[in-house]
């Protein structure tokens, strides 16, 4: 995930961050084919990330980044 809003690869300005929902109320998560560690992975639990969405107020350009930790 991005640590400064992208810029819009169409406008130039920077994307504001929202918040990107189901119509259930649900968020968006990415789920990798890798299991979770440990017990939960054990039990065939994969590994999910959140995801950010950022949006260009001047064309409505959508670009969602999953969560992922480079440890």
């Amino acid at each position: 995930m991005p640590e400064t809003a992208p810029r819009c690869p169409d406008c130039a300005v920077t994307m504001e961050v929202m918040k990107l929902q189901t119509g259930g109320g649900y968020h968006v998560q990415f789920i990798s084919d890798e299991n979770e560690e440990g017990l939960l992975g054990k039990l065939g639990v994969n590994q999910r990330y959140d995801g950010q969405t950022y949006v260009c107020p001047e064309c409505g350009l959508a670009r969602i980044y999953a969560d992922i930790d480079e440890d």
